[in-house]
Parts: C-alpha cells; sequence; structure tokens
C-alpha cells in the first residue's frame, strides 16, 4: 500500500458512502520523512471502471490517483481481483466469517442460524460461530451449544460481554486474519462487540424489541475498522432471513456433518439428492437433516436456485 512513481496509492475500501467510497491509504510525507500513516480519502471511481462494468465493495483492493490531500479526496483508477466475495452483506476479500448468534434476547434459532452458515458456505468461507450473551445460561446449556455446534462441524467461541469471557481469545482470532466479517441476526450484539473491542468507535446499538421478541438494525451499511496491525473487522447490517442461492443437487456439500459422510462413502446414485433414494449413505437421524430436506423440497418446487422467502 505504498507510493509509487506515477504518484499512485494502493488502498482498501472501508465504507461506502452516497455515491463515493472511502478508501484507506498509507501516506508517507517523504519530505519530512515521517513514518507511514493511514489516512481516508472521499473518492469517486474514473468512468472507465463503469465501461468495463466493475463493481466496487467494501473490502476491494484499489488504486487511487489524483489526490488533494488538504481535502482528503482522490478518484479511483484501478481495481484488484477478488480473492473472495460474500454476496450479503456485501463484502470483498474476506477470510474469516464471524457469525454472532445469541442464547437468549434474542433466542437462539436453529433455522435461522443454519442460514447464516450457508451462507458462508456458498462463498467458500469457512465461518466461526461467536454464541454471545452467555451470561444470560447456566454453564451446562453452554456445554449443549459448543456440543451442538461441534456435531455441525464448527469451532464456537462462546462470550460474554458482562463479565468480559473469552474477549481476549476473540481478539487474538481476529487478528490472526486479515479481514473478519461479523455477520448475523439484528439485536445478537455485533455492534456492542465491536464497541467494547475498539472503545474508539463508539458505534450507536439499541435493545432487543419485547414486542417483536428480536433486535432493531442499527447498523446501516458496511464498515471495516481496524483491529491490530494489518487486520480489519467489519461491522454488518443485521438481517433475519440471508438469502441461499444453490443448485439442489450441490446444497448437501454445504453441511460440513453431510460432507464429512459422503466423503468418507459414496451414495449408490450419482445423482442421490439424499432424500429416500436407495443406497444414500447421509444419516437421516443428524439434527439438521430436516432443515436440509425441508430447504430441498422448496428449492425443487420452485424450479429456482433457493432464495430468500
Amino acid at each position: 500500500m505504498n507510493k509509487n512513481k506515477s504518484n499512485k496509492f494502493k488502498g482498501i475500501v472501508v465504507a461506502l458512502k452516497a455515491n463515493f467510497l472511502i478508501v484507506e491509504i498509507d501516506y508517507k510525507d517523504d519530505f519530512l520523512d515521517q513514518s507511514y500513516e493511514k489516512i481516508r480519502l472521499l473518492c469517486t471511481r474514473r468512468s472507465k471502471l463503469d465501461y468495463q462494468g466493475l463493481f466496487i465493495d467494501v473490502g476491494d483492493m484499489v488504486c487511487v490517483e489524483s489526490i488533494d490531500y488538504k481535502n482528503k479526496k482522490a478518484v479511483i483508477s484501478e481495481v484488484e481481483p477478488r480473492k473472495s466475495f460474500l454476496k450479503r452483506p456485501a463484502v470483498a476479500n474476506v477470510t474469516l466469517v464471524a457469525i454472532c448468534i445469541s442464547v437468549d434476547e434474542p433466542l437462539f434459532d436453529m433455522e435461522q442460524t443454519s442460514r447464516f452458515l450457508l451462507t458462508a458456505e456458498c462463498a467458500n468461507i469457512k465461518p466461526l460461530i461467536i454464541l454471545t450473551k452467555t451470561d444470560l445460561i447456566k454453564k451446562n446449556d453452554l456445554i449443549l451449544y459448543i456440543n451442538k455446534f461441534k456435531s455441525w462441524g464448527y469451532d464456537c467461541i462462546p462470550i460474554s460481554i458482562q463479565n468480559s469471557q473469552a474477549i481476549d481469545s476473540l481478539i487474538e482470532r481476529f487478528r490472526k486474519t486479515k479481514l473478519t466479517v461479523l455477520a448475523g441476526p439484528s439485536g445478537v450484539g455485533k455492534t456492542t462487540l465491536i464497541n467494547h473491542l475498539i472503545p474508539t468507535v463508539s458505534l450507536p446499538t439499541s435493545s432487543v424489541s419485547k414486542k417483536l421478541k428480536r433486535g432493531i438494525h442499527t447498523t446501516r451499511h458496511v464498515e471495516l475498522f481496524a483491529i491490530g496491525n494489518g487486520s480489519l473487522l467489519a461491522d454488518t447490517p443485521g438481517f433475519n432471513r440471508p438469502e441461499i442461492i444453490c443448485e439442489p443437487s450441490d446444497f448437501a456439500y454445504l453441511f460440513p456433518e453431510f460432507q464429512a459422510q459422503l466423503s468418507r462413502s459414496q451414495c449408490k446414485f450419482r445423482d442421490c439428492l439424499h432424500r429416500d433414494e436407495p443406497g444414500c449413505v447421509i444419516n437421516k437421524d443428524l439434527e439438521r437433516y430436516s432443515f436440509y430436506r425441508e430447504s430441498l423440497e422448496e428449492m425443487i418446487n420452485s424450479h429456482l436456485p433457493y432464495q430468500e422467502g
């Protein structure tokens, strides 16, 4: 992210603001011989990028030029190829999806949690489950949750902001990856967690609606925040029914517990959809099988990719 001979800088898009993009670059004043500092520039984009049909989202690595340091403005002239892309929330170059799920206020919902996990799986990004508000349940109940997610094939970090449980280990995990996206339903504590991890941010939060028993949206857009040297954390808008786009024949491979069985042995028929076909190796007693079956039927009946209902 350094300056080059043509006075261009590489940077990362950290937020969108109306028709502008906020790009963070590392800048060094060679005349003053200062160390590098991060500055954020309000950027437009070259019209050639529109002609090329290139979309720019938070997380994209870009090249900026025509920099006005006094007013902190610039123009994006190039966009680097993405290494990964999460469609909803739209974030490029994601290295970890941390899905926040609360044990209470709002209550844990197996179908909703699975939808968020499948969103990450569709993007080929292995998710991490962050179980929030663990101070609201007993230790034995917490162990049941941890074992549940383990049987699904996922790591889980149970945390509590009230008593700072596992906060240090969570920070360490985030600092080991380049760009972490916090995703999950409204009201589970994503924004509160960021405020706790990065006190200088002070993002607005709200309590869970007692009438609706779910969270109220406070985050309206995606924004990246620094959490350690070179590591970024994204707060994202909460939503309660994420979109999953998948072909029926590929759907089972988005479930780690199904994939584990399919890697050990093969079904009798290559086009097996793991319903009632003879010789199917999928264990129908697995906890999420009924969710898989209902979702699969919805895909097939609609004759369309599985999407938000």
